[in-house]
């Protein structure tokens, strides 16, 4: 994985984080922002949690799939993304009428299908 795919997937969980962190278990939510947000190494975690370094991989990698999966099945981050998307070309003086029908079929779109 380049730097740049590295840090793309970074900001995409960062998203999926505050999204949908509350639907991840304490102790994943505990992992994921002291690894995350505090910046420390899996070793430093698995000391001031009393467990393996293992361990603490294992929790990161289970909260980094359950934010996939969440996304996957509820899909507000790419509705999200897309939105931003069509509101910067209407900043940008691109054709508005298009962009914000866009932006409401996006808006709509989600809505009936999790009517």
């Amino acid at each position: 994985m380049s730097e740049n795919e590295v840090l793309e997937r970074r900001i995409q969980l960062s998203r999926l984080y505050d999204l949908y962190g509350p639907l991840l278990t304490e102790r994943q939510r505990r992992v994921y922002e002291m690894h995350e947000l505090d910046d420390l190494s899996l070793s430093e975690i698995a000391d001031d949690l009393g467990i393996s370094r293992q361990g603490v991989s294992d929790q990161l990698q289970r909260a980094r799939d359950r934010l996939d999966e969440i996304e996957t099945l509820l899909g507000h981050a790419e509705s999200f993304r897309r939105i931003e998307e069509e509101a910067r070309a209407i900043c940008g003086g691109e054709n508005p009428q298009q962009h914000a029908a866009a932006i409401v079929e996006a808006c709509a779109g989600r809505t009936m299908n999790h009517v």
